[in-house]
Order: C-alpha cells, then sequence, then structure tokens
C-alpha cells in the first residue's frame, strides 16, 4: 500500500513528458511535405509523445472550392483596366484550402524562420514555407552551412528546451502586417479554438508594437505569446497549423473567428469615420505610383478621405475599414484591413500587372464584401533585387495608373 505522496508521485511520473534525446552532432535539412505525418481523427485527443515518428496531423476545417462560374458572377462588372490576367474576370475560381492541425515531438524550432524541425533534419513545409522566398537554400537560417553542397544544420550545445509550445509566426509575419493578420494569426486560432493553448502556449520571436495590438484584441485577456530570443530552441512538444503558409491566399474559416474576435473587441460606434477611403502609398518607396498626388486630389473632389494606415493604431485602423462604404486602394499589406469591412462594402484595388495577386479578392468575397479589380501595365521601371543569388523581380518598382480609365471604372461600378 502506497501513501499519497507515493500515488502522486507515480501519477506526476506518468505525465511528465520524457526527456529529449542528445542532440546529434549534424542533420542534413530536407523540406517535406506535411502529409508525411501521420492522419489521425484528433491531434488533441493523443497523449503527449505516444505516436510515431515523425508526428501526427488532422483535419480541421474542410477545404472548398468555388467555381469558375460563381466566381464569374461575382466579378461581373468589376474588373477593368488593360492587360488583365486570365483570371481577372474570376474564371479560375478560388479555393477555400483545408486546415490542418499538426504536433510533433522531440524537435527543433527556428523562432525568427517559423521553422519545426525534426530529428532526421525534415523541415515540415507549412512551418518555412514563407521563409524559403528569403532563403531557398536555407543558408540564412542559424547553424546552417553548406559544406557539400546540401544545408548541414550544426545544433548548438546550450539550445534552451522548451518542454511544449505552440508555433504560429511564420517568416512572412515578422514585419509583414498582411501575413500577420491573414497567415500566423488564424494558425494560432486554429490552436485555440481547438483547446489545446493551454497545454501547448504559444511562443514567437520577439514583437513589434502592431503585433501585440492584435494579439491583444484577438485573444481578449487571453495572455500573449511567450517571446523567444534564442535563435534555435528545442520543443518536448511542438504544435502548429497549416495556416502558417500563405492562407491569405486561399482563406477559410478560421479566418472569420479572427475577424469576429477582433471586430468585438473594439467599440465600433465610437467616433463615426469617413464613408469613402483612399489608402495612400506615399511612404512606401518600393512599388511606388508616379501619379498617386493626381490620383487623391480626384479622389477628394469624390469626398474621399486620404488615409495612411501605418500612422494609425491597429484599433483604429480596423475601425476605419470597419466604417467605411467604399476603399480604393493600390496592392499591398494595409488591404487586408479589409478582412474588417463590412458584408457589402466596396473595395477598388489597383493592380500593377507586374505584382497581380487574387489574395485581397478572396479575402473580401470570404466575407461578402464587393470587390473590383482594376489592372495597370507596368512597371515603368525597376530595380534588379537578388537574394541568395535568384533574381527577384517585381520587388521595387515604380508604375503609373491610367487615372482617366479607372476614375471612369470608379465612377460607373455597379
Amino acid at each position: 500500500m502506497i501513501g499519497l505522496r507515493g500515488l502522486l508521485r507515480r501519477l506526476r511520473d506518468r505525465f511528465r513528458p520524457a526527456p529529449p534525446e542528445p542532440d546529434p552532432v549534424a542533420v542534413t535539412l530536407t523540406v517535406v511535405q506535411d502529409d508525411v505525418l501521420h492522419r489521425v481523427a484528433d491531434v488533441t485527443a493523443v497523449k503527449p509523445r505516444s505516436y510515431p515518428a515523425p508526428g501526427i496531423a488532422s483535419l480541421v476545417v474542410e477545404g472548398q472550392i468555388r467555381t469558375g462560374e460563381e466566381v464569374c458572377a461575382l466579378m461581373r462588372g468589376r474588373f477593368g483596366g488593360a492587360d488583365i490576367p486570365p483570371w481577372g474576370d474570376g474564371s479560375n475560381g478560388a479555393l477555400r484550402v483545408s486546415v490542418n492541425l499538426a504536433r510533433v515531438a522531440d524537435c527543433w524550432h527556428m523562432p525568427d524562420y517559423g521553422a519545426v524541425i525534426d530529428r532526421q533534419g525534415q523541415i515540415f513545409r507549412s512551418t518555412i514555407q514563407e521563409a524559403l522566398y528569403l532563403t531557398p537554400t536555407l543558408a540564412v537560417l542559424p547553424h546552417v552551412t553548406h559544406p557539400d553542397g546540401e544545408p548541414l544544420f550544426e545544433p548548438p550545445s546550450d539550445i534552451p528546451l522548451i518542454p511544449r509550445a505552440t508555433v504560429f509566426m511564420a517568416w512572412g509575419g515578422l514585419h509583414n502586417y498582411g501575413h500577420f493578420l491573414l497567415d500566423c494569426l488564424p494558425a494560432l486560432v486554429t490552436v485555440l479554438e481547438a483547446g489545446a493553448l493551454d497545454d501547448f502556449p504559444a511562443i514567437s520571436p520577439p514583437l513589434l508594437p502592431w503585433h501585440r495590438q492584435l494579439l491583444d484584441l484577438m485573444l481578449d485577456g487571453r495572455p500573449g505569446p511567450t517571446i523567444v530570443e534564442a535563435p534555435v530552441v528545442r520543443l518536448g512538444e511542438a504544435m502548429f497549423s497549416s495556416c502558417m503558409d500563405h492562407f491569405l491566399h486561399n482563406p477559410n474559416a478560421p479566418l472569420d473567428s479572427v475577424r469576429r474576435r477582433i471586430l468585438e473587441a473594439i467599440d465600433l460606434t465610437a467616433a463615426p469615420g469617413p464613408s469613402r477611403i483612399y489608402v495612400s502609398r506615399s511612404g512606401d518607396k518600393k512599388r511606388r505610383l508616379v501619379n498617386e498626388k493626381a490620383l487623391e486630389k480626384a479622389l477628394k473632389a469624390r469626398g474621399f478621405a486620404i488615409v495612411r494606415p501605418e500612422t494609425l493604431s491597429v484599433a483604429e485602423q480596423v475601425t476605419l475599414f470597419n466604417q467605411a462604404d467604399v476603399v480604393v486602394s493600390a496592392s499591398g499589406a494595409a488591404l487586408a484591413n479589409v478582412l474588417f469591412c463590412r458584408p457589402g462594402a466596396k473595395v477598388f484595388e489597383l493592380l500593377p500587372t507586374n505584382f497581380t495577386g487574387m489574395w485581397v479578392r478572396n479575402v473580401a468575397q470570404l466575407i461578402d464584401v464587393d470587390y473590383h479589380a482594376f489592372f495597370c501595365p507596368s512597371p515603368l521601371s525597376e530595380k534588379d533585387v537578388y537574394l541568395e543569388g535568384v533574381h527577384r523581380p517585381n520587388f521595387e518598382f515604380v508604375w503609373k495608373l491610367d487615372l482617366a480609365g479607372f476614375l471612369a471604372f470608379l465612377d460607373g461600378a455597379p
């Protein structure tokens, strides 16, 4: 017969995570699809570290396909300009991608890059995909060398150990408002709504003020992530969501939960704002619109307020977009705030044709916002940018809007 203390000790030992194995001297890194993970019905219901390597994954949200016919109906009369890409009329349809939740035991994590790496050196694609734009060879990752042309990771001897953690910060979210709002926050909410955030507390690299503002609004009193400044950590168990990988391109639930949680945290009636706004890019020199001043003058004459979201708090940006009936903006991260527009609001995106994308359209149509696209031949000139010797076109360029054509499109929009 054992006493109470003995019983408690046995229970504690039974549920205490097993200590990780010693770090190997080095592993060769390979990027693998998340489908190498074993499928289970619910990753949150599995006992700690009781699953086979490299880990497990479960479906949280079913994918959906909106047909070309459906999207064409939504875009009828809502696209214009010149050099319109094949998808400009909506004939390509739209994918609302499925969402998976993954769980991996005894792994490394590189907080600044999102990477989750198992004991064999496999990096799960959904965690590293955004960072591959910066470092396609993985050469920038900490403690990685290329002695034989392949990325070799040599773990240092003093890596901090965290027993359990939720990884949600993709590399794109470090400095890009749109990627943080539309990729990283859905990844965090996936774990929160699965009921696993208490057991797997969120961690992140150091945050900027606007990161914290968005997190405070969305978490509504729950603790924010623990900041990890080490370049590499060991995780006894990691949980992450497939939303980390460019979820903004094919958004689905739980992005609607991110929207709802943030809107519920703000008093949207405190101060009425302008009903028509133009989002100026005058503070960003990477994609300079040469006739932006003429555009702003013409829009002011039509009752538009000229706004610069980077000068506002997150709550002010959310309120501004939520109260607007009409939004005009060139492509850019500030249009992630379309997520907070009211259903039926009109959004006009100006798309230089060397920098087009469907993500604003897909976010807008997810929440029933009336999206319009106006395409402009570009660039007038471009600066060559190289990352790891790879040419990155469309990074920094100058373009010009067909002002008369756009104003006619705006004034005649359905």
